[in-house]
């Protein structure tokens, strides 16, 4: 009787009961509930996202309505106001030498008369050689226009002056071809076409009617 009722006992604790059952039910439910909070925090982040592109897109634009104009903000109050004008023609004379930069157009006053003198360059030949040379055959044009009486050119008024101060001579022709006349008559135009090898760096080219230094332009030699 002792043995039958241990045995019966023993079989009670081997079979499941209600109690366990019960307690992988609550198991069940617990992982069933974190995933539905997981869903539900997703749907949330998701919901949340699309709010606030709804909320940062522009709306649409109504038809017929001015577009709105794309400006910048204005300048910091701050900031110092230019006060030199732009656009402005330099005036230079042997008195009163002047520096400009290659494009520039410079009025040029002389003893017997005024030009227009506007100088570009250098042209080179070639570009992006490695390793850049030291050396180069440039190209300038100065071009005289509305003069208001005869002007005097010589070869030997022209001249570039390299970045270590080194004065290089040029050869010069007339644009189209012919030698450089010696006198221009008032009101013509003529552009001087100037060559010469040069190094590689920044120079002025210099123009000084009469030996006297008047105006020059600045330039760069890039050959990279």
């Amino acid at each position: 009787m002792k043995s039958a009722a241990v045995t019966r006992r023993g079989d009670q604790a081997s079979r499941p009961g209600p109690r366990a059952a019960g307690s992988r039910g609550a198991g069940s439910r617990g992982t069933a509930f974190r995933a539905a909070a997981a869903a539900l925090g997703l749907a949330a982040v998701a919901a949340a996202g699309v709010t606030a592109f709804l909320v940062t897109r522009p709306g649409p634009h109504p038809a017929g309505a001015p577009a709105p104009a794309q400006t910048y903000g204005s300048l910091p109050g701050w900031l110092p106001q230019p006060s030199v004008p732009v656009g402005r023609v330099v005036t230079a004379s042997p008195a009163h030498p002047r520096l400009a930069i290659e494009g520039d157009t410079v009025h040029v006053l002389l003893p017997g008369a005024q030009v227009m003198a506007t100088a570009v360059g250098p042209q080179v030949p070639e570009e992006g050689r490695f390793p850049v040379p030291e050396t180069t055959r440039c190209t300038f044009t100065i071009t005289f226009a509305r003069a208001t009486g005869p002007l005097t050119l010589r070869a030997a008024d022209f001249a570039t002056v390299d970045e270590r101060g080194h004065l290089h001579r040029l050869r010069l022709h007339v644009r189209g071809g012919g030698p450089l006349p010696a006198r221009v008559p008032a009101g013509r135009t003529v552009s001087v076409v100037m060559t010469g090898r040069l190094p590689t760096g920044n120079g002025q080219l210099i123009w000084a009617p009469d030996g006297r230094n008047t105006v020059s332009w600045d330039f760069s030699v890039e050959i990279d």
